[in-house]
């Protein structure tokens, strides 16, 4: 695609906002040195035409072009700007296809660090790997239980493929085409906000994400877009496909699944409850091998074709993707405060969305097509409807898949009514994948069979469930799953806050859009 259509750039990339004083550029680039042996993604990138395209390893890019200073005059939107242009400026045009910026003097005491990379060797979760190994503590190698996919998981994902694909023609207006120019723009939000509504309703905080933006685009439509509005209308949701040993590979390892926002429910909580029942089947085991499966066996030409096919006007849909960071990120002593995503807009779409939840709070980057009216006002739009989002004391709706009825998140509440035994089991069983018979409350962690991974998927979900944070060491440390039990009530205390840890709540935004020329 990239090759078929040259002037659409399809650079990626997050914004590592830190506390601290700028260090040397030669030092950073010797960190960066440092670590391109561990980094396989900062070495490799694919050469030749087409799908003959091949990977190409460069043990030693030239860090002079590839880790970059910008220095820029005092005030937030000098560093506005500076990302408005790092997302439109060309990624190095020979070797492997990313860079890094270091973005200095917009205020004291504070300084950014904007990586960049080609959509071609970096995913998402790719990216959020790179991330770990460059400015956080990479974990250790993790066991994926082997869960099969069924007859139905196959059919049902091959139905799928073929729905985010069929005609629609909401986006194909002869007088407003799609014709590629785009703008670029942000907000943030309480991570809790999101989590808090979904959780309480069966859902996580990727639902919370996609409800707000379907109240987004519901306001939108009926202002501004007729053709869709009181409708449901198409959208895509990128699925991460990599296995544990796959961590460190280059290229994309993602799959996709339909995820039609409910811009024609008149109500927040409807709209949760439309979006939660749509991603149910992408969050299941027996799915997610089904596709990873397909994606092993297809050749490469069907997916081209696939891809052609949902970037024609007619059949074009908004694409979505979440992404959260559980483990603190930092450079030396000065801690990553806040990220900042960013993506591309694919040919003939209307919109693209990302967001990333990191330190309590989501940052959310929405690139658009210029071409539909107002649609650059989505940034506050979906500030809008996520305080439209029913909040923990007004919550009413089934409990969460767990089986597990939860208490409103945040209210003050005895941890030990919270958090037992049989809540633990659940997240592994469900979550993790693990056979229940061996999870026994005086069982050790290796008889439960809780490896590495069942660990890691336990600290995720008990944050995104119940924005409970433990680490996976800490969690490791548990001689019995009673024990474990016993840690993570002892951890369940009532919390209050919603910002930032440090109590300064969610990094103002000015929530204001630009325009992003053409590459």
């Amino acid at each position: 695609m990239a090759q078929t259509h040259p002037s659409v750039a399809q650079t990626i990339g997050v914004v590592l906002h830190l506390d601290g004083d700028a260090p040397p550029l030669a030092e950073l680039r010797r960190h960066v040195a440092s670590h391109l042996d561990h980094e396989p993604r900062l070495t490799h990138y694919l050469r030749g035409p087409g799908l003959k395209a091949r990977w190409f390893h460069d043990p030693s890019p030239d860090l002079s072009i590839r880790v970059r200073e910008q220095r820029c005059p005092t005030g937030a939107q000098h560093l506005e700007a500076a990302l408005t242009d790092l997302v439109a400026r060309p990624l190095p045009d020979a070797g492997p296809l990313w860079d890094i910026w270091l973005l200095s003097g917009y205020a004291p005491g504070r300084y950014s660090l904007c990586l960049r990379a080609h959509h071609s060797t970096q995913d998402g979760m790719g990216m959020v790997g790179t991330l770990t190994t460059l400015f956080g503590t990479v974990p250790a190698p993790a066991r994926q239980p082997l869960i099969r996919a069924g007859a139905g998981a196959y059919l049902g994902t091959v139905r799928d493929m073929l729905s985010a694909s069929a005609t629609h023609d909401v986006w194909n207006h002869s007088a407003l085409p799609l014709a590629g120019s785009r703008a670029i723009g942000w907000t943030e939000v309480p991570t809790q906000h999101l989590r808090k509504a979904a959780t309480a309703r069966g859902g996580d905080t990727n639902d919370g994400f996609l409800a707000a933006l379907g109240g987004a685009l519901r306001t939108w439509t009926s202002q501004a877009w007729p053709r869709g509005a009181d409708r449901r209308l198409p959208a895509i949701t990128m699925v991460n496909l990599r296995r544990a040993g796959e961590r460190d590979r280059p290229g994309n390892y993602i799959g996709f699944a339909p995820a039609p926002l409910p811009c024609h429910e008149p109500t927040a909580e409807g709209r949760l409850d439309h979006i939660i029942a749509a991603t149910r089947s992408s969050k299941d085991p027996g799915r997610l091998t089904a596709m990873r499966s397909l994606m092993d066996v297809l050749p490469a030409r069907v997916f081209q074709a696939l891809a052609t096919r949902m970037t024609t006007p007619g059949r074009s849909a908004v694409t979505t993707s979440y992404l959260a960071i559980h483990r603190p990120l930092g450079y030396g002593l000065d801690p990553v405060t806040h990220i900042q995503p960013f993506n591309w807009l694919p040919r003939h779409q209307p919109a693209s969305v990302v967001a990333c939840s990191y330190n309590g709070v989501t940052s959310v980057c929405f690139v658009t097509d210029t071409a539909l009216p107002g649609l650059d006002q989505l940034p506050r739009l979906f500030r809008d409807a996520v305080d439209e989002l029913p909040q923990a004391d007004k919550v009413r709706g089934p409990s969460p898949r767990t089986g597990v009825v939860l208490p409103a998140p945040g209210a003050e509440i005895d941890a030990s009514s919270l958090v037992d035994f049989g809540l633990i089991k659940d997240i592994l069983v469900q979550q993790g994948g693990l056979p229940p018979a061996p999870i026994t409350p005086q069982a050790t962690p290796e008889q439960a069979g809780i490896d590495s991974l069942a660990v890691a998927v336990l600290s995720m979900t008990l944050e995104d469930l119940m924005g409970i944070v433990i680490t996976e060491p800490e969690l490791a440390q548990a001689t019995t799953v009673a024990d474990l039990a016993g840690l993570v009530a002892r951890r369940a205390a009532p919390r209050s806050s919603h910002g930032r840890p440090d109590g300064r709540g969610p990094q103002p935004s000015s929530d204001r859009t630009r325009a992003v020329p053409q590459a």
